[in-house]
Order: C-alpha cells, then sequence, then structure tokens
C-alpha cells in the first residue's frame, strides 16, 4: 500500500475535529492525521513543522481565520493541498477561500463520502 497521506486538522470545535479524524481513520491505512490547530496562527505553525500532504481549514476561528491562515500557508508553501470546510454556506465565502489558495471547498454538515470524495479529488491533482 502506498504511504498513508498526512492529515493537519484545522478546526475550532472540538467535536468535529473528532469527527473529521475518526472520518479519516476509518479509511485504514489511507490517512494519518498528524497535528490538530485550532486557529489559524496554529495552523500556520502546525504546517510548517509537520509538512503534512492535506490540511482541512475551517474558515471562521478566532485569533486568525481560515482565509488568512490559507494565505499564509501558500506563501510559505505553493503546493500546499488545503481543503477548506465551513458552514458559512455563501458563494462569497467560497470564492473568497479559493482565492486564498484553497484547493477544495466542503459545506457543513457533510458525509464521509463527501470528505473522501473531495480528498480524493485533492491527491489526483497531485
Amino acid at each position: 500500500m502506498a504511504d498513508k497521506k498526512r492529515v493537519l486538522i484545522v478546526e475550532d470545535a472540538a467535536y468535529m475535529r473528532e469527527m473529521l479524524e475518526e472520518m479519516l481513520l476509518q479509511e485504514g491505512d489511507k490517512y494519518e492525521v498528524v497535528g490538530f490547530a485550532t486557529n489559524g496562527e496554529e495552523a500556520v505553525a502546525k504546517y510548517k513543522e509537520l509538512k503534512p500532504d492535506i490540511v482541512t481549514m475551517d474558515l471562521v476561528m478566532e485569533v486568525m481565520d481560515g482565509i488568512q491562515a490559507i494565505k499564509e500557508i501558500k506563501m510559505y508553501d505553493p503546493a500546499a493541498r488545503i481543503l477548506a470546510i465551513t458552514a458559512l454556506g455563501t458563494p462569497e465565502y467560497r470564492d473568497k477561500a479559493l482565492e486564498a489558495g484553497a484547493d477544495e471547498y466542503l459545506w457543513k454538515p457533510f458525509t464521509i463520502k463527501n470528505l473522501l470524495d473531495v480528498l480524493e479529488r485533492l491527491l489526483r491533482e497531485e
């Protein structure tokens, strides 16, 4: 089996972090959660420290929001793969995230199938 894809989960809500981790672990040996961040500032620091293959990025967080974190991670590493996840399901917000450099976008609530489909798409683009 190919190496596991290393995932950094950025999410301020504990239950969502746990849910994302559970969903990824259900894929067995495909994904490994290498870290968590609860705000954008932590996300940027953890990205630099852990160098994950994929980041799941909540957009609405304290300290630094996901849009700013996406910009900073992309400045540091233009090849970063970032999946923006938000409950703010407006096209404007999606466009902001994509303009900031997110590669894919997922609305909350989502199913495990939604999540895995989007991650597969992200990985195919590598």
